[in-house]
C-alpha cells in the first residue's frame, strides 16, 4: 500500500483531475505526479516540512481530515503505512461494483432451439446517478507554485551564488593587493624607518664623515624640531679645497620643474624602497653608503650631490634592471662633485624653496 496511490484512488473517486487539485491549491503539476507515484518521499534532497505542507494542502482539497493525513504521513516516514487513509466503506464499494447481478434476475429460457439452453447473467444495470460535482476550489493563501520553484531550485542557486561571491572576493582582494603591495610596504617600510632614527642616529655619529659645507649641512642640526629648513639659510661660506668622500654619502633630490607624484628611493642602508609625493620646490635628502636607486617622473627632478646638479641622470645612470636612476660611489668620486659648491645655484630654475631629511641613517 501507498499513501500517494490512495490519495490518487480518492481522487478520482470524486472526479477530480490533477489539473482540478493544481488550480485549488496552486501546486506545480509535476509535484503531485510524485506525490501519486511516492517519488516525492524517496527523494533526500527535498525538506520534509515543505513535503508535508504539500500532501496536507493536497489532502485538504480531498475533504480528508486533517489528522487522519497527519498520522498518514508519520506512518510512511515510519515506514508502516498499510492504508489507513481509505476505510472498509470505500473498498466495500469499490469491490462491490464487480459483483454479479442476482439469479432472479436472470431472463427465463427462450423456446427458441437456435439459441444455448442457458446463458450467461449479466450484471444488473445500477441506477444512473446524477454526476456529483466537484467542490469549488478553495483558494490558497500560500502561493505554492512559486514555494514548489524554489524548493527544487534554491539549493542549487545557493551553492552557485556563494561559490561565485567567494571567487569574486579573492580576486578583489588579490587585485588590490598587487595593485598596491609597493605602496602599502612601503608606508610601514618609512615609518619604521623614521622611529629607528633616534636611536641609530647616535650610534652612527662618528661613521658620518664631515658634510660639505652645503645645504644638506646646514639643515642637519635643525631637521629633528622643524622637518624643513628655507633654502636661504644653507648658503654658507664655501671650504677652499676639495672634499673627501666619507662612509656615508648624501644626495638631494629636488622637484625643480613640478610635483613628484610619487617619487621611490632605495638606499642601500636598509633597501627598502619607499614613495614621497613631493611638491614643486621641494628638496629631500637620502643618505646611503654605496648605491642609491631613484623612480619617478624623471622630467620633473633633478639630482644633487654636494650642492652640484648631476648631469642627465636618466641618460647617463639608468638601470634597466633595476627600472631606476642608479647613483653610486663612483658616479659621485669626480672632481667636479668633490669641488666646492658654487655660490650661487647653477641654473636658472634657483634652489630649492625647502629640503626635508627624509633617509638619514
Amino acid at each position: 500500500m501507498s499513501l500517494g496511490k490512495d490519495l490518487a484512488s480518492i481522487r478520482k473517486s470524486q472526479n477530480l483531475s490533477l489539473e482540478d487539485i493544481q488550480n485549488a491549491i496552486k501546486i506545480p503539476l509535476n509535484t503531485l505526479k510524485s506525490i501519486e507515484d511516492d517519488s516525492i518521499f524517496s527523494d533526500k534532497g527535498k525538506n520534509k516540512t515543505y513535503v508535508r505542507s504539500f500532501v496536507r494542502s493536497y489532502a485538504k482539497v480531498l475533504k480528508i481530515e486533517d489528522d487522519e493525513i497527519v498520522q498518514a504521513l508519520d506512518e510512511v516516514e515510519e515506514g508502516t503505512y498499510t492504508g489507513s487513509l481509505i476505510g472498509d466503506s470505500t473498498e466495500d464499494e469499490i469491490e462491490s461494483q464487480f459483483d454479479l447481478a442476482p439469479k432472479d434476475t436472470l431472463p427465463s429460457e427462450s423456446p427458441d432451439d437456435d439459441k444455448p439452453a442457458f446463458e450467461e447473467t449479466k450484471p444488473k444495470p445500477e441506477p444512473n446517478e446524477p454526476k456529483r460535482t466537484p467542490p469549488p476550489p478553495e483558494e490558497d493563501p500560500i502561493n505554492w507554485a512559486d514555494m514548489g520553484r524554489k524548493f527544487t531550485t534554491a539549493s542549487k542557486d545557493s551553492r552557485v551564488w556563494l561559490v561565485i561571491l567567494i571567487l569574486v572576493i579573492v580576486g578583489a582582494l588579490g587585485t588590490t593587493g598587487y595593485i598596491f603591495w609597493d605602496d602599502i610596504g612601503s608606508i610601514f617600510q618609512s615609518e619604521t624607518a623614521e622611529t629607528e632614527q633616534p636611536t641609530t642616529g647616535q650610534s652612527d655619529q662618528n661613521a658620518i664623515p664631515p658634510a660639505p659645507v652645503d645645504s644638506t649641512a646646514i639643515t642637519e642640526n635643525n631637521e629633528t624640531e622643524t622637518g624643513e629648513t628655507p633654502a636661504a639659510e644653507n648658503e654658507q661660506t664655501s671650504p677652499a679645497g676639495p672634499i673627501e668622500l666619507g662612509d656615508t654619502l648624501t644626495i638631494s633630490v629636488y622637484a625643480a620643474y613640478g610635483q613628484l607624484e610619487p617619487v621611490r628611493v632605495t638606499s642601500d642602508l636598509n633597501w627598502r624602497t619607499n614613495p614621497f609625493w613631493m611638491e614643486q620646490g621641494e628638496s629631500y635628502y637620502f643618505d646611503f653608503s654605496d648605491t642609491l636607486l631613484v623612480r619617478g617622473q624623471y622630467s620633473r627632478l633633478l639630482l644633487m650631490f654636494n650642492g652640484h646638479v648631476i648631469e642627465n641622470p636618466r641618460q647617463n645612470y639608468f638601470n634597466s634592471a633595476f627600472n631606476s636612476i642608479m647613483i653610486t660611489r663612483d658616479v659621485l668620486d669626480q672632481p667636479r662633485y668633490l669641488a666646492p659648491p658654487p655660490s650661487e645655484f647653477p641654473l636658472s630654475v634657483g634652489p630649492p624653496d625647502s629640503t626635508v631629511y627624509r633617509i638619514r641613517l
